[in-house]
């Protein structure tokens, strides 16, 4: 009995070595375990890079490669009129203030050139001053149009670069005309009397005043300087002042001087649009052109 007892003692024994030899015994199958993470080739964020470029636009660090603007211009001036006879006083002229108003088309190359189309609302005005206790004056304007061409370039003072849009002085010059229809715009009568003396009947003073534009079309040139402002991405405000220089006279006011009907006098008013104008100008920018490739090359 002992030795079936051992024998069987031997048996279980070399049993559960023979288990404890076995490696699979204690290591689990992993071949179904799902790695935690699986390696993935990384991706442009597109939606990011476009986002980075629209905000690099907007605070103008990049460069500008040409643009398109529409503007509208308020401004206040001033008339220069000239007159070739006074009546001993009677009569004078003064320069004559103005306000108006414009529309503007600009494109504008690489921040540095701008052309510009522009049509203005404008008058020129002669000025007729009569003299006497309580003074009379009349402003005797032309049909108030003028198209006008202009070129500006952008001062830089040794900024590197140039191409960055962001505030900045501008100069110009420009050249345009005034469409005149040659009708008769204002006509005046003035009467009066002139004592000679306590026996003596007063003459009787009369005095015409006829106002016409010229027949033909005339012209002007004048020069710029202005300082824009950028305010965001597609708006601009300019501040500027102008000096014009008229050829040939748009309107013309004829006087006449009377002494007991009879013709004695008479002068001319003139004026051609020259004097100095002060405006402000707001502008929308409706096309934009980056220039990302100059951009990525100059870092």
């Amino acid at each position: 009995m002992k030795t079936i007892y051992t024998l069987f003692l031997f048996v279980v024994c070399t049993h559960i070595a023979a288990a404890q030899s076995n490696e699979e015994y204690y290591n689990p199958d992993s071949a179904f375990v799902k790695p935690l993470f699986d390696p993935v080739e990384p991706k442009v964020n597109n939606f990011k890079k476009r986002k980075t470029e629209a905000l690099l636009a907007k605070y103008g660090k990049v460069n500008i490669r040409n643009r398109w603007y529409v503007g509208i211009d308020g401004f206040i001036g001033t008339d220069k009129n000239s007159i070739s006879n006074t009546f001993q006083g009677l009569v004078d002229t003064r320069t004559a203030g103005k306000s108006g108003y414009s529309a503007s088309l600009g494109w504008v190359n690489q921040e540095k050139w701008t052309f510009e189309f522009e049509y203005a609302r404008v008058p020129i005005y002669n000025r007729l001053v009569i003299s006497g206790y309580d003074p009379l004056e009349y402003k005797l304007s032309n049909d108030k149009n003028s198209m006008a061409m202009r070129v500006k370039r952008r001062m830089l003072f040794g900024k590197s670069n140039s191409c960055v849009r962001r505030s900045a002085f501008w100069i110009s010059a420009g050249a345009g005309i005034v469409p005149n229809s040659g009708k008769q715009k204002e006509y005046l009568e003035f009467e009066g009397y002139s004592g000679r003396g306590s026996n003596l009947a007063p003459d009787t003073l009369m005095m015409t005043s006829d106002t016409r534009t010229n027949t033909r079309m005339t012209s002007f040139v004048d020069a710029s300087a202005e300082y824009i402002i950028k305010v965001a991405k597609v708006i601009d405000i300019s501040l500027y002042g102008r000096k014009r220089w008229g050829f040939g006279n748009s309107v013309t006011t004829d006087l006449a001087y009377y002494v007991n009907r009879r013709q004695t006098q008479s002068s001319v008013i003139k004026s051609d649009g020259t004097g100095l104008t002060f405006g402000i100008s707001l502008r929308y920018v409706f096309s934009l052109g980056y220039d990302f490739d100059d951009e990525q090359n100059a870092k």
